[in-house]
Protein backbone atom coordinates (compact mmCIF):
# COMPACT_ATOMS: atom_id res chain seq x y z
CA UNK A 1 0.00 0.00 0.00
CA UNK A 2 1.22 3.24 -0.99
CA UNK A 3 1.54 6.30 1.16
CA UNK A 4 -1.00 9.04 0.91
CA UNK A 5 -0.40 11.55 -1.48
CA UNK A 6 -0.75 15.24 -0.23
CA UNK A 7 -0.84 18.05 -2.74
CA UNK A 8 0.36 21.60 -2.91
CA UNK A 9 -2.16 23.37 -0.26
CA UNK A 10 -0.83 20.76 1.94
CA UNK A 11 2.88 20.63 2.12
CA UNK A 12 3.57 24.03 1.10
CA UNK A 13 5.41 23.29 -1.64
CA UNK A 14 4.13 23.90 -5.31
CA UNK A 15 5.50 20.97 -7.09
CA UNK A 16 3.11 18.67 -4.62
CA UNK A 17 5.21 15.40 -5.26
CA UNK A 18 6.07 15.33 -1.31
CA UNK A 19 4.36 11.84 -0.52
CA UNK A 20 4.22 11.77 3.84
CA UNK A 21 4.84 8.05 5.28
CA UNK A 22 2.05 9.39 7.72
CA UNK A 23 0.98 13.28 8.34
CA UNK A 24 2.36 15.17 11.52
CA UNK A 25 5.47 15.51 12.85
CA UNK A 26 5.81 12.09 13.96
CA UNK A 27 5.64 10.43 10.41
CA UNK A 28 6.23 13.62 8.23
CA UNK A 29 9.12 12.65 6.51
CA UNK A 30 9.06 12.41 3.04
CA UNK A 31 10.38 9.15 1.27
CA UNK A 32 13.18 11.50 -0.31
CA UNK A 33 13.87 12.28 3.65
CA UNK A 34 13.92 8.86 4.58
CA UNK A 35 16.47 8.24 1.83
CA UNK A 36 18.86 10.62 2.37
CA UNK A 37 18.79 10.03 6.25
CA UNK A 38 19.66 6.45 6.13
CA UNK A 39 22.29 7.36 3.67
CA UNK A 40 23.57 9.44 6.01
CA UNK A 41 23.32 7.02 8.68
CA UNK A 42 25.00 4.28 6.85
CA UNK A 43 27.64 7.17 6.17
CA UNK A 44 28.24 7.50 10.09
CA UNK A 45 27.90 3.54 10.68
CA UNK A 46 30.86 2.92 8.47
CA UNK A 47 32.36 6.14 9.76
CA UNK A 48 32.15 4.63 13.36
CA UNK A 49 33.31 1.17 12.82
CA UNK A 50 36.90 2.79 10.43
CA UNK A 51 37.31 5.31 13.45
CA UNK A 52 36.91 2.04 16.16
CA UNK A 53 39.39 0.21 14.21
CA UNK A 54 41.66 3.11 13.53
CA UNK A 55 41.49 3.42 17.30
CA UNK A 56 42.55 -0.52 17.70
CA UNK A 57 45.02 0.18 15.29
CA UNK A 58 46.67 3.15 16.92
CA UNK A 59 46.45 1.01 20.40
CA UNK A 60 48.32 -2.51 18.39
CA UNK A 61 50.51 -0.16 16.72
CA UNK A 62 53.96 -1.66 16.97
CA UNK A 63 53.00 -4.74 16.31
CA UNK A 64 50.80 -3.94 12.80
CA UNK A 65 52.62 -3.19 9.50
CA UNK A 66 53.51 0.91 9.78
CA UNK A 67 51.44 1.98 6.76
CA UNK A 68 48.04 0.22 8.69
CA UNK A 69 47.40 2.35 11.34
CA UNK A 70 48.21 5.79 8.62
CA UNK A 71 45.53 4.12 6.11
CA UNK A 72 42.87 3.63 8.76
CA UNK A 73 43.08 7.40 10.01
CA UNK A 74 42.58 8.19 6.58
CA UNK A 75 39.40 6.16 6.13
CA UNK A 76 37.74 7.11 9.40
CA UNK A 77 38.72 10.95 8.20
CA UNK A 78 37.75 10.96 4.75
CA UNK A 79 34.21 8.15 5.55
CA UNK A 80 33.23 11.33 8.86
CA UNK A 81 33.67 13.86 5.69
CA UNK A 82 31.69 11.99 3.87
CA UNK A 83 28.79 11.21 6.85
CA UNK A 84 29.07 15.33 7.05
CA UNK A 85 28.13 15.75 3.66
CA UNK A 86 25.21 13.48 3.73
CA UNK A 87 23.86 15.26 6.54
CA UNK A 88 24.31 18.28 4.21
CA UNK A 89 22.48 17.19 1.39
CA UNK A 90 19.30 15.21 3.78
CA UNK A 91 19.22 18.77 5.51
CA UNK A 92 19.14 20.99 2.50
CA UNK A 93 16.68 18.21 1.23
CA UNK A 94 14.11 18.12 4.37
CA UNK A 95 11.10 20.52 4.75
CA UNK A 96 10.68 23.67 6.81
CA UNK A 97 9.85 21.93 10.02
CA UNK A 98 12.57 18.92 10.05
CA UNK A 99 14.86 21.86 9.09
CA UNK A 100 14.07 23.91 11.99
CA UNK A 101 13.93 20.46 14.36
CA UNK A 102 17.50 19.81 13.39
CA UNK A 103 18.90 23.48 13.53
CA UNK A 104 17.31 23.68 17.51
CA UNK A 105 19.07 20.04 18.10
CA UNK A 106 22.48 20.91 16.74
CA UNK A 107 22.22 24.45 18.35
CA UNK A 108 21.30 22.48 21.86
CA UNK A 109 24.11 19.93 21.34
CA UNK A 110 26.69 22.76 20.32
CA UNK A 111 25.74 24.59 23.61
CA UNK A 112 25.89 21.50 25.74
CA UNK A 113 29.36 21.03 24.65
CA UNK A 114 30.64 23.91 25.07
CA UNK A 115 29.29 24.81 28.44
CA UNK A 116 30.60 20.68 29.01
CA UNK A 117 34.06 21.47 27.87
CA UNK A 118 34.38 24.73 29.27
CA UNK A 119 33.10 23.69 33.02
CA UNK A 120 33.69 19.85 33.35
CA UNK A 121 37.59 21.14 33.76
CA UNK A 122 37.16 22.71 36.88
CA UNK A 123 34.97 20.26 37.84
CA UNK A 124 38.21 17.55 37.80
CA UNK A 125 40.46 20.93 39.68
CA UNK A 126 37.78 20.11 42.39
CA UNK A 127 38.43 16.12 42.54
CA UNK A 128 35.91 15.19 39.36
CA UNK A 129 37.54 12.00 37.56
CA UNK A 130 39.26 12.30 34.47
CA UNK A 131 37.65 11.79 30.91
CA UNK A 132 39.39 11.57 27.92
CA UNK A 133 38.88 13.53 24.78
CA UNK A 134 36.06 12.02 23.29
CA UNK A 135 33.69 13.32 26.01
CA UNK A 136 32.90 16.75 24.75
CA UNK A 137 32.09 15.25 21.22
CA UNK A 138 29.49 12.55 23.23
CA UNK A 139 27.79 15.37 24.83
CA UNK A 140 27.20 17.09 21.85
CA UNK A 141 26.13 14.07 19.71
CA UNK A 142 23.87 12.99 22.82
CA UNK A 143 22.29 16.46 23.63
CA UNK A 144 21.87 16.94 19.50
CA UNK A 145 19.61 13.17 19.53
CA UNK A 146 18.30 14.39 22.85
CA UNK A 147 17.17 17.96 20.90
CA UNK A 148 15.87 16.03 17.66
CA UNK A 149 13.48 13.67 20.37
CA UNK A 150 12.39 16.67 22.03
CA UNK A 151 11.34 19.30 18.35
CA UNK A 152 10.17 16.00 17.47
CA UNK A 153 7.64 15.90 20.42
CA UNK A 154 7.19 19.72 20.64
CA UNK A 155 5.95 19.60 16.78
CA UNK A 156 3.89 16.64 16.80
CA UNK A 157 1.40 18.01 19.76
CA UNK A 158 2.58 15.23 22.09
CA UNK A 159 4.67 17.26 24.62
CA UNK A 160 3.45 20.45 23.62
CA UNK A 161 5.19 23.45 25.97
Amino acid sequence: MRPPQFGSSDTGSDSGDASFVEPGCKGSLTARDVAYQRRTNLWVFAATLAYLGAKAALRWRHSLPRALPWILVGLAFVLAILAVRSYQVFLRGADELLRKIQTEALALGFASGAVYSMLYPLLEGLGAPEVGGNATALVMMLSWGVGTWLGTRRYSGVGAT
